[in-house]
This record gives C-alpha cells, sequence and structure tokens, in this order.
C-alpha cells in the first residue's frame, strides 16, 4: 500500500475517535510544522501586517526564490517542505447576512435559512476574487510557482477558484471534501451535489468524492474546534504526502484556514474575503540536532 493510502487509513480512523464523547485531544498522526522568517503573517519577530500585504506577505529582503532555495536544500537532505497557497472565498451572501442582521441573530435564526444553501459569491466577491486574480498573476512573474490547486467543493470555493486561476488552465485543479468550511448548522455550509458541480465546473476533478450528496451536514450541531483541527491535520497530511507537487494553491475557508494556523504552529491571524495566506511547511520527522537556518536562504 502506497504511504499516502497508509496515511490516509491511519488519519480517518483518527479522526472518527477524536470526535467521540470526552475526547481531548488528537489522535491523528501529524508531523508538519510552519516555517517562520519568510512571510510577515507568520514571523513573530515583526508586526501582523494590514490585510491583503504586497507579495502575498513575502518579508523585505525575501524573494519567491528564496523560499525555493530553502525547499531545495531541505529537499536534498532528504527533508521535505512544500509552500501552500491559500485562497479564502470572495464574499458571499452570508457573509452580508451577517454583517448585516449582526452575529447574534445571524447564528440565532438567518444561518439556518434555505435561502444560504451552498452560498453564492456576491457582486463584490467576484470583483474581490479578480484583484486576487490579478495578484496571483503579477506574483508568477516574479518567480511565484503553484503546480496544483485544490478547493473546497461549495459554490464559493469553486467559482473563487474559477475567477482567480483564470489565465492558468494549465494548472490541475482537484477537488475533496476536507478543506470544507466548519460544517453543521449554518445552511451556507451545506454543499450541492457532485454530479451537478462536475457539469458545472467541468474543469475540476471531483473523483475524490464518495458520496454525490452531503455526507457530513447536519442541521443540529456544529462542529467543534477539535474536530476542524483534526479534518484540518487530514488535508495537510493529503497534500503533503499525497502529492508529488511541491508549490499547492489551495482555495477553502476561514475557518479552515485558521484550523490550518492552529495545528502547524502559525500565529493567529485574520485572514480577509479574497485574501491569500502562503504557508511554508516542512515535516519536521526527519531533522537531526542542527536545523537549517532560515537566514542563509535569504537574499539581502
Amino acid at each position: 500500500m502506497p504511504l499516502s493510502a497508509v496515511v490516509l487509513l491511519l488519519t480517518t480512523v483518527a479522526v472518527a475517535l477524536s470526535s467521540s464523547a470526552g475526547a481531548t485531544a488528537s489522535d491523528v498522526p501529524f508531523t508538519l510544522r510552519y516555517v517562520p522568517g519568510f512571510f510577515k503573517q507568520g514571523t513573530a519577530s515583526v508586526d501582523r501586517p494590514p490585510v491583503h500585504p504586497a507579495h502575498f506577505g513575502l518579508l523585505p529582503n525575501v524573494s519567491w526564490s528564496d523560499v525555493d532555495a530553502y525547499i531545495d536544500a531541505h529537499k536534498a537532505r532528504g527533508v521535505q517542505a512544500k509552500l501552500l497557497l491559500f485562497l479564502r472565498h470572495g464574499q458571499g451572501i452570508h457573509n452580508v447576512a451577517e454583517a448585516q442582521y449582526g452575529t447574534e441573530a445571524w447564528e440565532k435564526h438567518y444561518r439556518k435559512l434555505g435561502k444560504y444553501t451552498d452560498a453564492r459569491l456576491t457582486a463584490l466577491g467576484i470583483q474581490q476574487v479578480t484583484n486576487a486574480s490579478n495578484r496571483i498573476d503579477t506574483e508568477m512573474k516574479s518567480g511565484l510557482k503553484v503546480e496544483q490547486v485544490v478547493v473546497s467543493p461549495l459554490e464559493r470555493t469553486l467559482h473563487t477558484l474559477m475567477i482567480a486561476y483564470r489565465h492558468h488552465d494549465e494548472i490541475p485543479k482537484h477537488s475533496m471534501e476536507w478543506p470544507r468550511e466548519t460544517i453543521g448548522i449554518c445552511t451556507c455550509d451545506l454543499r450541492g451535489t457532485i454530479s451537478s458541480k462536475a457539469v458545472q465546473y467541468p474543469s475540476i476533478d471531483f473523483d475524490d468524492f464518495w458520496s454525490d450528496a452531503d455526507p457530513w451536514w447536519t442541521p443540529t450541531e456544529r462542529e467543534s474546534e477539535l474536530h476542524i483541527d483534526d479534518r484540518a491535520r487530514i488535508f495537510l497530511n493529503r497534500v503533503f504526502y499525497g502529492y508529488d507537487s511541491t508549490y499547492v494553491g489551495v482555495v477553502t475557508h476561514g475557518g479552515l484556514t485558521n484550523a490550518v494556523m492552529r495545528v502547524i504552529g502559525h500565529r493567529t491571524y485574520s485572514v480577509s474575503t479574497a485574501e491569500m495566506i502562503p504557508f511554508l511547511v516542512e515535516d519536521n520527522r526527519s531533522f537531526d540536532s542542527s536545523p537549517l537556518s532560515v537566514d542563509k536562504y535569504i537574499t539581502i
């Protein structure tokens, strides 16, 4: 059995255990960690930047080639590292509703209404993602690499993907359940059928799904932080060990992005709609007593 299949088997069983009553810690095998020193959002020695920082948050005197050099140096030592480029979806109709009615009223009533099911982007959300697309194009011309994109199967993320990477048909696009928003109660997080999405988005690969209808969403229970953290671990394991690609775009949601930051040791950062945040992640299982210095790969 290939490593990716073993990892999936172990983590799928573990997440079921971790979500049981009384669980207080994760049983998901997980050895990935965030590498600070390249991006403002995740480097504790610098102030948190405002939303949409220039160059997706690259620190001064840091270039995309410096990130490449760090990854290549690790590869030469047999240590795997990847750059994961998380893009939150543009503004959705549910975001507008919560802002309009207030969080208390949203959680008590409006989030349960059918009209927000699998929430779509607003006109502003489409414009936000168009702006993100332009930023992606600019950074790719400056050396940013994106070899593959993985996307949540909800409407707002699928639409975001198609706009954000509209000039990059050559990049494979793959959808899976794991990077979804927090599951349950909110109808905006109830996905439509995969068969309908495959027709609407024929350039996206939906072969990873085992159920046409949503197998996870429930109207009575909201996913716990412990559970979404485990789901983030499973997702990261899938991307890190299951894909050959080193530079992976991820189009997802605020809740899942926050969970990823928690499990990889990234400091808290509030990601705005249609904002991209890069995570340089490495597998710390293979480190000896003297890991590589980040400063060695920074061009002054």
